[in-house]
């Protein structure tokens, strides 16, 4: 039951994220003076004092619960109602549900609230989700009307385009079909940005097998190039960019063919490989894609690039004139370098800003929980769609057994296994294996 607090001692966990904000702070760094970037800054300084009194909850290991004496570590006065609490009672107040007639600790709902403002607001939808920098790069043909995407393009070809919605099936084979959706969404988002920058061409950085560069060439008339350090995959990219193009052919007449180019190469994060990186895709635009000089400028996009992909993504961004967007959605955060590995160019921290601050570490554990979204388990507990959840408990189970054995076993790789509602924790150990 939610209501306003009162309680003195609440207020003062709530408030400890917006107090002496400054004092994490190390070496001052020039900082952009807009609104948007200073509402960034605090945010972050709020979020790691947050992180400096419930830190620990995200250090935790599910698999280290009992070994760990997890329970016991949780403030009292959060046990009772987490003892008692049903899983789809929890799985709605994690999502925010205030119509429950349970009384909850004052401190976990401030610290629900507490985080609930902190989180990015992924409503795209929402222009206030939006933090757009007054200082944020501008491509120098702005005002070039006839950059913009399609308007260059011939009456019968936009009719062309516009028939080829009709035959949508053609892009979804050989894609899974948890993989449709973000890819048609991250083609349209990726083509809304290419027409506001003014920009035709897109590199599509980590491309895989094509799926994503075939609907920028194909439905947007965006002149792609891929960079895939996997040479087969480009070579099976090419093979259905072939295929798609036959296909299509069948049903739509007029429209010009741009296949997408393949390159296979690792992007490196050193400035004279990046440097000679850029020369042979502008190359390509110029050459392969019939663009002059000023037209050649480009877009990156990238759909999951992983670990320190993303990171070095950013840098090529924010280095390169010539890049004129970008538009990635990073994946397996806990493969970032951190600052204190052997990686000079580390993935965490990436600004100057949050690297001088003396309070902005990121455990390992941290960084593989941003993998996961908390909608997802929410959805599983308030359907009772978390059977499968007791795997968790059993292998922290089996985590004890392990490391009174031989601590050596700690953390150990187990082979995984199905669980069904009705398995007991022996027949769940019994298919397993683990060594040193």
């Amino acid at each position: 039951m939610e209501k306003r607090i009162s309680n003195p001692r609440v207020r003062e966990i709530r408030g400890r994220y917006i107090d002496h904000l400054d004092t994490t702070m190390a070496a001052p760094v020039a900082e952009c003076p807009c609104g948007a970037c200073a509402k960034a800054r605090v945010t972050i300084r709020q979020i790691f004092d947050v992180l400096n009194i419930y830190g620990w909850l995200l250090d935790s290991y599910v698999v280290d619960f009992f070994e760990q004496q997890s329970w016991q570590k949780l403030p009292s006065s959060w046990k009772p109602v987490l003892r008692t609490v049903t899983p789809d009672e929890f799985g709605n107040w994690l999502a925010g549900d205030i119509s429950r007639t349970r009384v909850w600790p004052l401190s976990l709902l401030a610290l629900r609230r507490v985080t609930k403002d902190l989180q990015l607001n992924r409503d795209h939808q929402n222009s206030k989700s939006v933090l757009r920098c007054s200082r944020a790069k501008r491509t120098e043909c702005e005002n070039s009307k006839d950059l913009i995407l399609g308007n260059d393009d011939g009456r019968a070809t936009r009719d062309a385009r516009v028939a080829l919605w009709k035959h949508n099936n053609h892009f979804l084979k050989h894609v899974k079909i948890k993989k449709r959706h973000e890819i048609q969404q991250m083609a349209q988002i990726c083509a809304d940005c290419a027409q506001e920058s003014n920009a035709k061409c897109v590199v599509d950085v980590g491309a895989g097998m094509g799926h994503l560069a075939r609907s920028l060439a194909f439905k947007y008339g965006l002149c792609v190039t891929c960079i895939e350090q996997d040479a087969p995959l480009s070579q099976r990219a090419q093979k259905w960019d072939k295929e798609l193009s036959i296909s299509l052919a069948k049903h739509v007449s007029g429209l010009p063919i741009h296949l997408p180019r393949h390159v296979s190469a690792k992007l490196e994060n050193s400035n004279s490989d990046q440097t000679e990186t850029i020369r042979q895709i502008r190359e390509i635009f110029i050459n392969d894609f019939n663009l002059n000089e000023e037209r050649s400028g480009f877009g990156i996009v990238g759909l999951h690039p992983c670990g320190d992909l993303a990171a070095t993504l950013l840098r090529l961004y924010t280095s390169r004139q010539e890049a004129r967007f970008i538009c990635i959605v990073g994946c397996c955060y806990m493969k970032l370098t951190l600052e204190d590995s052997a990686s000079a160019l580390h993935g965490y921290p990436l600004s100057k800003y949050l690297s001088s601050s003396t309070n902005r570490k990121l455990s390992y554990t941290a960084l593989e929980v941003a993998c996961h979204a908390i909608e997802s388990h929410c959805d599983r507990l308030r359907t009772g769609n978390y059977e499968d959840l007791i795997v968790h408990a059993y292998r922290a189970a089996l985590e004890t057994i392990l490391t009174k054995y031989d601590e050596r076993l700690r953390h150990s790789q187990v082979r995984n296994v199905k669980v069904t509602r009705s398995m007991t924790f022996e027949e769940v150990l019994h298919p397993c294996d683990c060594g040193p």
